[in-house]
C-alpha cells in the first residue's frame, strides 16, 4: 500500500512548495510511513510514502527515454509486470528496479494512454513529463485518486486530507456536498470529492494537465455483446477466467480472509494459501439473531472450511468498546464518513492480520458480478431501478429528515434521479426487459455500490499495512460476466447459482450452496448502548448541527425507525455510529458548511 501526491503549477516559492509537499506527506502516512520520497521542480512537486513491505519500490521514480525526463508516483500493483517487462525489453527500456512502478513508467512511455490497455490490476499513478502531468485510476477503481483544479494549479492526492494540505484549498462543503453524506451516504456520487472543488478521477479514466487545462477521458467502459456459449461453455470460461485471476494474485504468503460464505471460501480453495483469518464479536455466541439477510452464523462454515483445507487459522475476535472506540481511526483511515462500525471492524481486523502477514485475498465483488445481492433476486426489489431508486438505500424521505430545515436543497428526489441519470449502461437491441433491467442493475452495483466497499477496502487495508488483493474484480471476468445472461447466473433459482455449479467439488456441500451471508457484524447489545451514549453526548455546539437535525437525531437517539440506513449492513446501532462518524469528520477537518 502506498499514498501519493503533488501540485503542478504550483505558483509558489520554492520554500513554500516545499512546505506545502511536507505537509502533504503528512496527510498521505495514514496509507504508509516508512518509505517517503519527493521530487520537486520548477513546475511540480510529487511525493511518495510507503510501507516497507509494499512493492512499490523507492519512489518518485525516474527515467530517462530519448531527449525527455519522466517522473512517476504509483500506487497499486500491476499482476502481469513480469510479461510486460519483457515486453519492454524487447522495445530497449532499461529499468532501475523491478518494482511495478517502473513498470508503469516505462509502459507510459512507450504507449502512451495505450499502456492502460495493457495492464491488469489495481492502480493510481500519476506520470510527469516536463510537459503535462498523466493520471490514471484502475479499470474498476480500486485505488483513489483525488484532485482540484483552480487557483492553487492542480493538485492531487491518494486521500482528501493530502488535497487538502494545500493552503488554497479549504475544507467547504456545499449543498450538494450535504446531499452526498445525507442522501447518498456512506456512498457518493462516481467523481466526487465531498468538498468544494474537490473531485476524483472515475475509475476507468485517465486525466492530463497541461498548459491546455485539464481533461479527462475514458479508457474503459463495459460494452454489451451476445452471449453464444452454451452452459457448459460458460461455466468452462468461468473456472478459467477465475483461476487465471487467482494465480495472478497468489505469490509469496498469501493468507486468506475467510468468512465460511462462498466467495471467501472459494478463495481460500483456490488459492492454496495455508494460512486464513476469520473475524467474530464478543457476545455474538449469546447474541445472534437469524435475519432474512443473515440465516445463520458463519462459525460452523468456517470450522468447515479450515479442516476441508488443512489450514492453520486464526480466529479474531473484537469486542463492542473497541469497536466503538475505532470510529474515529476509520473516518481518518477513509477521509470522510463510511460505513459506520462496518469500517471499523475491518480496521482492527486487518490491524491483527498484518501482525503477520503483509497480503490477503477477498472474495469481495463475486455479489456485483455474479448477482448475489437480494436486489438482483426479487423482482420486486430489481423493479426499484425503474423509480430511480437506489435499492440499498431506498429511503428517500427518512434520510431527508435528518437534513437541517435550515439547509436550502433542491427535492431530493431530484438529486437522487440525477445520481441515476451518471450511470451509463450498455444494452442490446433485443434484451428482455428483465434483462436489460439486470445490466442496469449491475451497472448501478459496479458504480455506486462497489465503489463504496472498494474505498472501504482500500482505506482499512492501507491504514493497516496490509494489500487486500479482490480477484473477482479481475476486470476480464467481470466483461464476461456482464454478458452472460440472468437465466444462466441465476441457475437453480439461487443466487450465485451460476458460480456455485462452476467450481462444484471446490468445497463441501454445505458450504457451497450455503445461503449467501454479509459482512460479519456484531449482534452485541453493549454496542448499540455504547454508540447511543456516544451520540447523546454530542455538544450542543458540535460541528455536525451545521447541517444535521437536532430533532431528528434526538429522535434517532430514541426509537429504532426499522429503517436499514444503507443495506443490510446499517441497522439501527450503525446508523448512529455513521453520524458519530460525520461530527468526527467534520472537527478533524474543520469542515465549514457553505
Amino acid at each position: 500500500m502506498a499514498g501519493i501526491a503533488g501540485i503542478v503549477n504550483y505558483r509558489k516559492t520554492a520554500a513554500e512548495a516545499a512546505d506545502i509537499c511536507q505537509n502533504m506527506l503528512e496527510g498521505l502516512k495514514v496509507r504508509g510511513k516508512d518509505v517517503t520520497g519527493t521530487y520537486i521542480s520548477e513546475e511540480v512537486c510529487l511525493v511518495h510514502t510507503a510501507y516497507k513491505a509494499a512493492r512499490d519500490g523507492k519512489q518518485p521514480t525516474r527515467a530517462f527515454f530519448g531527449q525527455k525526463a519522466y517522473v512517476i508516483v504509483f500506487d497499486g500493483e500491476i499482476y502481469n509486470r513480469e510479461e510486460l517487462r519483457t515486453e519492454l525489453a524487447k522495445l530497449d527500456h532499461r529499468f532501475q528496479d523491478d518494482s511495478d512502478a517502473a513498470v508503469a513508467l516505462h509502459g507510459y512511455i512507450a504507449w502512451g494512454a495505450a499502456c492502460l490497455d495493457k495492464f491488469v490490476g489495481m492502480f493510481a499513478f500519476a506520470v510527469w513529463d516536463s510537459e503535462k502531468l498523466f493520471m490514471a485510476r484502475d479499470r474498476l477503481g480500486l485505488r483513489p485518486l483525488f484532485y482540484s483544479v483552480g487557483r492553487a494549479g492542480l493538485v492531487i492526492g491518494s486521500n482528501l486530507k493530502a488535497v487538502l494540505a494545500h493552503p488554497d484549498i479549504h475544507p467547504i462543503i456545499n449543498a450538494n456536498g450535504v446531499q452526498e453524506i445525507l442522501l447518498l451516504g456512506p456512498g457518493k456520487t462516481p467523481g466526487s470529492g465531498l468538498f468544494k472543488d474537490v473531485y476524483e478521477i472515475m475509475p476507468g479514466h485517465f486525466a492530463i494537465y497541461s498548459a491546455m487545462g485539464f481533461s479527462q477521458t475514458r479508457y474503459w467502459q463495459l460494452k454489451a455483446r451476445p452471449h453464444r456459449e452454451s452452459f457448459n461453455e460458460t461455466l468452462d470460461n468461468i473456472r478459467t477466467l477465475l483461476k487465471n485471476a487467482v494465480k495472478m494474485q497468489t505469490g509469496g504468503d498469501v493468507v486468506t480472509l475467510l468468512s465460511g460464505g462462498l466467495d471467501s471460501s472459494l478463495m481460500a480453495a483456490m488459492s492454496g494459501a495455508r494460512r486464513s483469518f476469520s473475524l467474530d464479536y464478543i457476545g455474538n455466541d449469546r447474541h445472534f439473531v437469524a435475519t432474512e439477510f443473515q440465516p445463520e452464523s458463519d462459525g460452523n462454515y468456517i470450522t468447515q472450511m479450515v479442516r476441508h483445507l488443512g489450514l492453520s487459522h486464526k480466529e479474531v475476535v473484537l469486542g463492542s468498546d473497541e469497536l466503538a472506540d475505532a470510529l474515529e481511526a476509520a473516518t481518518a483511515a477513509r477521509g470522510y464518513p463510511g460505513m459506520a462500525d462496518v469500517d471499523a471492524s475491518l480496521l482492527l481486523f486487518l490491524q491483527k492480520v498484518g501482525e503477520t502477514a503483509s497480503v490477503a485475498l477477498s472474495g469481495e465483488g463475486a455479489d456485483e458480478i455474479f448477482g448475489g445481492y437480494p436486489w438482483f433476486q426479487d423482482e420486486n426489489k430489481l423493479a426499484l431501478i425503474d423509480k430511480t431508486t437506489f435499492p440499498w438505500a431506498q429511503s428517500i424521505e427518512y434520510r431527508a429528515s435528518f437534513i437541517s430545515p435550515e439547509i436550502q436543497l433542491s427535492p431530493p428526489e431530484e438529486f437522487i434521479k440525477t445520481c441515476f441519470g451518471k450511470t451509463p449502461v450498455d444494452i442490446l437491441y433485443d434484451d428482455s426487459p428483465t434483462e436489460a433491467r439486470t445490466r442496469k442493475m449491475f451497472m448501478l452495483c459496479l458504480s455506486w455500490f462497489l465503489q463504496t466497499l472498494s474505498a472501504r477496502n482500500d482505506a482499512m487495508s492501507a491504514a493497516a499495512g496490509v494489500t487486500v488483493r479482490v480477484p473477482f474484480l479481475d476486470h476480464r471476468l467481470v466483461e464476461y460476466l456482464y454478458n452472460v445472461p440472468w437465466e444462466l447466473k441465476n441457475h437453480k433459482d439461487r443466487e450465485k447459482g451460476l458460480l456455485r455449479e462452476a467450481l462444484k467439488g471446490a468445497l463441501p456441500e454445505a458450504v457451497l450452496w450455503r445461503k449467501k451471508s454479509p459482512f460479519p457484524k456484531t449482534h452485541n447489545p453493549a454496542y448499540l448502548s455504547l454508540v447511543r451514549d456516544k451520540l447523546a453526548a454530542t455538544p450542543y455546539d458540535a460541528p455536525i448541527f451545521q447541517f444535521v437535525s437536532r430533532k431528528s437525531l434526538g429522535r434517532l437517539l430514541k426509537e429504532d425507525s426499522g429503517v436499514n440506513w444503507y443495506g443490510q449492513l446499517m441497522a439501527h446501532p450503525q446508523t448512529m455510529a455513521y453520524f458519530l462518524q460525520i461530527n468526527a469528520w467534520m472537527k478533524e477537518y474543520s469542515v465549514k458548511v457553505e
